[in-house]
């Protein structure tokens, strides 16, 4: 028989303290308290709330209409730094932001090859896999040969004990090459017996797709493995790490290691370490389902806490996720989810003058602030976040009637609270109310069900809202209905 019991009021705070992880990760027994099982434009930086994110604020003006950025970079030289420049690819044309106004610096390219770059010596190397290798000291010339003269026309670059290495050319895609190291001046050849190349593994049947330094060696990804090549006399002739990548685009070096995507996840190795560990377990749902076709085009960018990794549009739940970038968070280890209107390609690290900011590109000749504003480039925001399963009492055997509820928010006014309880779809969301004042009261509601998500949807437009958590004021224990 039913029971009629009255209980004592409950809060329910620690709002993504441990980040999404999502059903099909977790069982909600094991479920942690922290964690949310949903959430799209919000993070967790403020530990235990859901924080509406930050939109894209564009840099210029379009650089060129309905064309993909294809590389984006920042040169950095030394001394005064007056000629550091950030450093644009769209179609055939690579640009560099001047005075606030993207400005030619080298016309011809191959149109939609991706544009790769390294600084060294004071100028910036730049290769697309098709065109010549070209350099740039960021003045008021343009792009030329300077330091280039016979280097191969690879598609991967970066610099490693005063030398410039470059991967991959079409005859020999397991190839890299080594500059000669730089003299006083700050000459490289290409020929010569100070420079050549090494050939990594040419057959194992896959071609290089990245080249980056990190710690004390050269890193040559392929596919499934990576090579590391400490000096020109010092190579791995068998990987000791066989998770590869797809994507250059996807490995970034970020404060505690470098981080890179593979089909089976995203890895991140510290320096002295061996072997990378998995870090996207929580967010498996989604890794499983980002699709082949995009695997070569998923980008990364970091910042002081944070990596990014843009994944394409990706359906999972049966919801489409459009342009779908993950979050992880270096100092509390958890993921979030972002969805964005145009798909962010590529990222950078950028000095503006004042800041260090993260600047990212998209597919229709736009280069954006990522992470500023209110709103994406005039768009609004929308966020949503839903709860782990709650039972209340802790036991899902018990029916539970909540009558009289409090959403607690910080300006997240208009945002929209529901539930659903366990014999209800992922998207058959039932309303219970919009919230105004910081304390939104909910009266006269027929909550009820075992166990219960609770949720919060909207649209931002003003920047940083916050939902605190709920406090059930009033509810009924039913207990096990036989």
């Amino acid at each position: 028989m039913p029971q009629n019991n009255q209980t004592e009021p409950i809060v329910i705070r620690d709002i993504g303290s441990k980040g999404i992880i999502m059903e099909g990760v977790v069982d909600e027994f094991f479920m942690p308290s922290g964690a949310v099982n949903w959430t799209i434009n919000g993070h967790f930086d403020r530990i235990g709330a859901f924080t509406v994110r930050n939109g894209l604020t564009i840099i210029g003006a379009q650089i060129v209409d309905n064309y993909t950025i294809k590389g984006l970079h920042q040169f950095l030289d030394t001394g005064s730094g007056s000629n550091d420049r950030l450093i644009s690819v769209a179609n055939t044309v690579a640009y560099a932001l001047v005075s606030g106004t993207w400005t030619s610096k080298r016309t011809g390219l191959t149109a939609n090859s991706k544009t790769r770059f390294t600084n060294f010596v004071d100028l910036v190397f730049m290769v697309n896999g098709v065109d010549a290798m070209n350099s740039w000291d960021g003045g008021a010339g343009n792009f030329g040969t300077t330091n280039c003269t016979s280097a191969p026309a690879a598609s991967y670059i970066d610099n490693f004990r005063s030398r410039v290495w470059a991967g991959k050319v079409t005859a020999n895609p397991s190839r890299l090459y080594y500059s000669s190291v730089a003299d006083a001046s700050g000459v490289i050849l290409w020929t010569g017996t100070d420079s050549g190349y090494i050939d990594v593994a040419p057959g194992d049947g896959e071609d290089l797709t990245g080249v980056k330094k990190f710690a004390r060696a050269i890193y040559a990804f392929k596919n499934s493995a990576v090579y590391r090549i400490f000096s020109i006399n010092e190579s791995e002739p068998d990987p000791q790490i066989s998770i590869g990548t797809y994507s250059q685009e996807s490995i970034t070096v970020a404060k505690d290691g470098m981080y890179w995507h593979h089909p089976s996840g995203i890895y991140r190795l510290r320096k002295g370490e061996t072997q990378p560990i998995e870090i996207s377990r929580p967010i498996y749902d989604i890794i499983k389902n980002v699709t082949l076709a995009n695997y070569s085009e998923i980008s990364s960018w970091e910042d002081d806490d944070h990596v990014c990794f843009s994944l394409g549009s990706v359906t999972v739940y049966g919801v489409i996720i459009t342009n779908c970038v993950v979050r992880w968070t270096i100092s509390t280890e958890v993921w979030t989810i972002y969805n964005y209107s145009v798909p962010l390609v590529a990222g950078t690290i950028y000095n503006n003058g004042t800041s260090l900011v993260r600047v990212v590109g998209d597919n229709d000749g736009n280069v954006y602030t990522f992470d500023s504003g209110t709103t994406d480039n005039g768009t609004a925001i929308n966020y949503e976040l839903e709860t782990r399963w709650i039972s209340l009492s802790g036991l899902r055997s018990e029916h539970k009637i909540i009558r009289t509820l409090t959403g607690i928010h910080e300006g997240m006014a208009g945002g929209n609270v529901g539930w659903r309880n366990g014999n209800m779809n992922r998207r058959e969301i039932k309303p219970i109310g919009q919230l105004k004042e910081q304390e939104t009261p909910f009266k006269n509601q027929n909550i009820e069900g075992n166990r219960m998500k609770f949720s919060v949807r909207g649209t931002s437009t003003a920047g940083n809202a916050v939902f605190q958590g709920l406090e059930i004021i009033d509810h009924i224990n039913e207990g096990v209905i036989i």
